[in-house]
């Protein structure tokens, strides 16, 4: 699926990346600060979502620092994973391991997330 132009976070899209940046890791207060300037670009059905941010640059130690897994309808395992480049939010991506569609979308599963801080 090709982009779609750059728009304003839906409720759904900012509850995602909300829910990963509760995640406590090194450059994390900077990329909070940079959410209230993002657009977003839906990248797949599945909701990955490519980040266009700006605001103060964050030092993170990798490009994933976190990542959310959630168990789908029938029990595969669905990522999470939020890509930061040159010190910025760059994209939301999600995936299930067996690379089907997502059938739970991640907005409606955030209070099964399991998170795993990279750094």
């Amino acid at each position: 699926m090709s982009r779609n132009s750059a728009h304003q976070p839906d409720a759904r899209e900012l509850r995602v990346l909300d829910a990963l940046l509760t995640q406590e890791f090194e450059g994390v207060v900077e990329l909070r600060a940079q959410v209230p300037e993002c657009k977003f670009e839906e990248v797949d059905e599945d909701g990955t979502l490519a980040v266009h941010a700006s605001g103060p640059r964050a030092n993170v130690k990798f490009r994933v620092p976190v990542e959310a897994i959630y168990a789908d309808a029938d029990g595969v395992m669905v990522h999470v994973l939020l890509h930061v480049v040159g010190g910025r939010l760059d994209e939301v991506e999600v995936f299930r391991e067996d690379g089907d569609s997502v059938v739970r979308k991640p907005a409606t599963e955030i209070a099964n997330f399991e998170y795993m801080v990279l750094g």
